[in-house]
């Protein structure tokens, strides 16, 4: 009797042992198959974080180049503006010149003599020419040409009335030449000659322009500063704030 009450006891208690495995091996596999689910869940946000991520850096690159293609705009509109300004000197002293010529070319009254024009006017007249043909060939792209020219103007004329005109044009027939060094000698001659000129402040713009391509980029960055503090609200500010902006872009 006492035996089969003691073999009942034991098998319930092996039972039961059973019972309690079967159950924490089911609760086990339930947690992994959660830990699974999680560790899933886990990976496909950091997908997505990848992804924004990515995105992110596009959209910024996207804004990056939207400024830059701003400032190359801004840059193209104040050239522009500058060559119609230059257009309107040019019209003007083609007028003055013609009515030099046409006063030179009265005809003659019976007692009167020729007029003959004088020194000051014919120097006024060959002065006007050689500025505007020396514009005149810049405007056609015709840069080496319109350098010589503008050289020869501020050799013959070197306190003339567009002599600095003629120095900062003669700056820009380098620059687009891509001729650096020379550029930044003639735009720094306007400043030190010519610091009243209206061409001060693109001056001052285009000697940063020159040192940044010739990547001293510590001097352009001043110099941007400059134009920013000098020229506050103008043109060439704006153009240079882009360009400071530009240069932080880079790291530079």
């Amino acid at each position: 009797m006492r035996r089969s009450v003691f073999l009942a006891a034991t098998c319930s208690a092996w039972l039961m042992m059973a019972q309690g495995t079967a159950h924490a091996t089911a609760s086990n596999k339930e947690l992994e198959a959660q830990a699974n689910e999680l560790a899933a869940r886990l990976a496909a946000v950091e997908r997505a974080n990848q992804t924004l991520v990515q995105m992110q850096q596009q959209i910024e690159s996207g804004r990056q180049e939207l400024r830059t293609l701003r400032g190359q705009l801004d840059e193209a509109k104040h050239e522009l503006d500058s060559i119609r300004q230059q257009q309107r000197d040019l019209y003007s002293d083609i007028d003055r010149r013609l009515l030099l010529i046409e006063n030179g070319a009265q005809p003659m009254t019976p007692g009167t003599a020729q007029p003959v024009p004088t020194e000051a006017e014919i120097r006024s007249v060959d002065e006007a020419s050689v500025y505007g043909d020396s514009f005149a060939a810049l405007k056609a792209s015709r840069y080496e040409e319109a350098a010589r020219g503008f050289q020869l103007y501020l050799t013959k004329y070197p306190d003339g009335p567009r002599a600095d005109n003629a120095t900062y044009w003669l700056g820009e027939a380098y620059y687009v030449q891509k001729d650096y060094d020379a550029a930044l000698a003639a735009f720094q001659d306007v400043l030190k000659k010519f610091p009243d000129s209206r061409k001060a402040s693109d001056a001052l713009l285009k000697t940063a322009y020159c040192q940044y391509e010739l990547k001293a980029y510590q001097n352009a960055r001043k110099t941007l500063e400059s134009v920013v503090k000098v020229y506050p609200g103008t043109d060439a500010s704006r153009l240079a704030e882009q360009r400071l902006t530009k240069l932080e872009a880079e790291g530079h």
